[in-house]
């Protein structure tokens, strides 16, 4: 670009609920700030982001020049007071040089006035979210695979609780049995079938847990369509997911089986990350 040497824009990123833009623009192009802003709002939906523009320039010997007026007026005013004190006038052009005015710099006409300078600068700023966009693309199919992983690891464990379940009421018949008998073999009684039966109806109607694990598996389903989405579901997603882990706490706290329980922690944690990756989503 004429005049221009190099335009640079750098971008920082991290993830928000909400779109934050904080800009940073050289002197001269602040006023550019609201179509740098909308050029942003049209690429991305949310994430608080830095973008600092930078603008620099080739030097030229032209682009300097030195005030001769000022410098001789400091140098005459500087032997004129050194005269009327009585004092050495001896002044060197390198101390003149160092005072205000001496020294005049080109205006390179760094403005929103500028159509090319800001022409320039707002394309230089949507090749940057392009590059912001591929990244991002890039980073979320990599956790929408890692995402699907863990799935499969939940799916697994809930399998493993559902093929659990017809064992817990067997063993809590054995359990209550075995302690009935002990506790009327003292006094010559015997355990009637009947009385064991509403027991176990009750401890099973008590920890049924099978509508859970329905809707846990149907949670599940709408988690894996989102993932084939083309576009991002963060928010539904992490929805699905508290819906998840509160259907897997229901269960742990209704399933009085030491072995569903230690099931139940297991997959509490896999859901519990994937919160965390899903916070990283949009």
């Amino acid at each position: 670009m004429h005049d221009h040497s190099d335009i640079r824009v750098e971008v920082r990123a991290v993830n928000n609920r909400f779109l934050k833009v904080q800009l940073r623009t050289p002197d001269g192009l602040t006023s550019l700030e609201p179509q740098i802003e909308n050029v942003v709002r049209q690429s991305l939906k949310r994430g608080s982001l830095q973008m600092s523009v930078f603008v620099s320039y080739v030097a030229t010997a032209s682009d300097f020049r030195l005030q001769e007026v000022a410098i001789e007026s400091y140098h005459r005013q500087c032997r004129g007071l050194a005269e009327r004190l009585g004092i050495s006038a001896d002044v060197s052009i390198g101390q003149l040089l160092v005072l205000p005015g001496v020294m005049q710099e080109k205006d390179r006409g760094l403005s929103e006035s500028n159509e090319e300078l800001v022409t320039t600068v707002l394309a230089t700023v949507r090749d940057a979210l392009e590059c912001l966009n591929r990244m991002r693309h890039s980073e979320g199919a990599a956790m929408a695979d890692e995402l699907l992983r863990q799935l499969r690891i939940l799916q697994e464990l809930i399998r493993t609780i559902e093929l659990r379940l017809p064992l817990v009421a067997e063993e809590y018949r054995e359990r209550l049995r075995n302690k009935l008998q002990q506790a009327l073999a003292a006094i010559g009684a015997d355990v009637q079938p009947s009385d064991l039966i509403r027991e176990v109806q009750l401890f099973v109607e008590r920890a049924d847990i099978r509508e859970e694990i329905v809707r846990l598996r149907s949670h599940n389903q709408q988690f894996e369509s989102l993932l084939q989405e083309p576009e991002s579901q963060g928010r539904k997603l992490d929805f699905l997911v508290q819906e998840m882990y509160r259907e897997t706490n229901t269960i742990g706290s209704k399933a009085a089986d030491a072995e569903i329980t230690q099931r139940v922690v297991d997959a509490k944690a896999v859901i519990e990350q994937m919160r965390e990756l899903i916070q990283n989503a949009e």
